[in-house]
């Protein structure tokens, strides 16, 4: 008895001792490096690449399908490209990739939809404007700085470290940026045609008020144009952002409607003191900012329906009936917007607005892990590979070599007209953008002059902060209630603004305006004192 108990203890011992060497001659399971940078320029048929996450056909991982949420309108040729991703990471890391474009109307219903009802989701794409910190906050997203340690480490050697600043609560990452510009500034932005034929001096027109008589030339000698297109039916209105061009050193902060900001701070200020739209300074800006809109719309310099128009203003463009729009602006933004009208216009710009690195805008486009992955795991390593890897960017982006698109240079190439894929901007929602192909009319130079751009951008002093609003949830509500019931003062369609805004800032006090502006006083002085840079 007592030899067949030593028997059988020797056996066991052999068995622990076998499964030990192996794990040692495999290293261990855990310290495979991470794919860090382009490999595969764009192969149709890419080679196992040795230095991935999981070396390809990996037997330890189980089949898994990892699906992808997106802000993008669906295309014809989608199935295609989730076959060739398929192809991709089936050999990689054993995975399969499910496609969820979602059209951008739909996108923060549906999504909150999914999350609410607990729907499995991997990879699903959320930005600062789509309420991520709220999402985040009720824990709809996996913490990642472990899954980004253990499976992203190229995303962390190409990635601008401010990125990872940007999305985390209490100090923990809950999503990873789109790889791009990291910030953007403000601009007027010209078709190059109108600006020759009328020598109009873009580099003197630094505000609104400095348009106004070429607003009345271009009604007088270009009728069909539209001088300065609004769309407050679709929420898209101009006014509220004006106070930036009087005053550049405003910056919004904490819980604010959208375009309509209700919390503002001097970014170049010694302390950080928050100003309200109750401020007196505030008030005589945005009256003034209000006087100047009515009297374009009573001129007929913006468009009659500027209260209820739902248009997309790309489309008025590509019809040709913008001439100027005051938007965002990074290089490249002038070929971005020819690209968008089919080439049809060229354009030049004139930047009014110092670029800044705030919370918001680094966190303006960004793909988080589901809580309700199954495999977090192979969700990151995904997520690597869209950073990492250009045949993978490359085929979500522009689609298939040789049916979606022709390869014209190593980086470069022409969009096939009418080719079942890439009509959808995918560029700036999903990876590694600086890995993107060029298209005609980019410059080669375009990723340097990115870096650059990241490179030399001011950081706003709060970078970082996020405001925590469990204490006056109610009053942001009321608030951003009648900043919605008021939004339209700032269209230049509604009689009388000055009036309606007097109205407006009494019920915004009514509805606990102040007491929101000394929680966040509070939060942002804490923060101030441990973080001060």
């Amino acid at each position: 008895m007592r030899q067949k108990k030593t028997v059988m203890l020797i056996l066991a011992m052999m068995l622990v001792l076998s499964v030990f060497l192996q794990a040692c001659s495999s290293g261990g399971g855990n310290e495979k490096p991470v794919n860090t940078a382009a490999g595969t320029n764009g192969e149709k048929t890419p080679e196992p690449d040795k230095a991935t996450n999981e070396p390809a056909g990996d037997p330890e991982l189980a089949p898994y399908e990892v699906s992808i949420a997106y802000f993008g309108t669906p295309q014809e040729d989608d199935a295609l490209i989730e076959e060739k991703l398929n192809e991709f990471f089936k050999e990689k890391i054993n995975a399969t990739i499910s496609l969820q474009p979602i059209a951008s109307s739909d996108y923060k219903s549906r999504t909150e939809l999914m999350m609410n009802t607990g729907e499995k989701m991997d990879l699903v794409f959320t930005a600062s404007w789509l309420n991520f910190f709220g999402n985040a906050s009720k824990g709809a997203y996996l913490e990642l700085d472990e899954l980004l340690e253990k499976h992203g480490q190229g995303i962390k050697e190409l990635i601008h470290p401010l990125y990872l600043e940007a999305p985390r609560l209490k100090g923990k990452l809950y999503a990873i940026p789109t790889n791009k510009e990291i910030t953007q500034g403000k601009a007027f932005m010209y078709r190059k045609d109108i600006v020759e034929k009328y020598n109009i001096p873009i580099e003197s027109i630094n505000k609104e008020a400095d348009l106004e008589p070429w607003y009345e030339k271009i009604k007088k000698e270009e009728p069909a144009m539209i001088n300065e297109y609004i769309g407050g039916g679709s929420g898209n209105y101009g006014g509220g952002l004006m106070m930036y061009e009087t005053n550049s050193n405003f910056r919004p902060i904490g819980p604010t409607p959208a375009k309509t900001p209700m919390f503002l701070l001097d970014y170049k200020a010694l302390d950080m003191t928050v100003k309200t739209v109750l401020d007196p300074e505030i008030v005589e800006l945005n009256k003034t900012e209000l006087e100047l809109y009515r009297k374009y719309y009573e001129k007929g310099y913006i468009n009659s329906d500027a209260g209820t128009s739902t248009t997309d203003v790309g489309e008025l463009r590509r019809q040709g009936k913008i001439w100027v729009q005051s938007g965002t602006w990074k290089p490249g933004a002038e070929i971005e917007s020819q690209l968008a009208d089919n080439n049809k216009y060229e354009y030049v710009s004139h930047v009014v607005e110092e670029p800044i690195v705030t919370t918001d805008l680094a966190a303006g486009s960004m793909l988080a892990i589901s809580r309700t992955s199954k495999d977090p795991e192979r969700a990151m390593m995904v997520l690597n590979y869209l950073h990492t890897d250009p045949y993978v960017i490359n085929l979500f982006v522009n689609g298939i070599e040789g049916k979606h698109y022709k390869k014209v240079g190593e980086n470069r190439i022409e969009p096939i007209a009418d080719s079942g894929y890439g009509k959808t901007a995918l560029f700036w929602v999903i990876g590694n953008q600086m890995l993107n192909y060029l298209k005609p009319g980019q410059p080669d130079d375009l990723y340097i002059n990115w870096a650059k751009f990241n490179n030399e951008a001011t950081r706003f002093p709060l970078m970082g902060f996020v405001f925590d609003d469990t204490k006056v949830k109610n009053e942001i509500t009321q608030i951003t209630a009648v900043g919605t019931e008021y939004k339209l003062i700032f269209t230049g369609a509604v009689k009388d603004p000055t009036k309606l805004l007097e109205e407006r800032n009494k019920k915004l006090k009514a509805a606990g305006l102040e007491k929101v502006q000394a929680e966040l006083q509070s939060q942002i002085d804490v923060w101030w004192a441990e973080n001060k840079k």
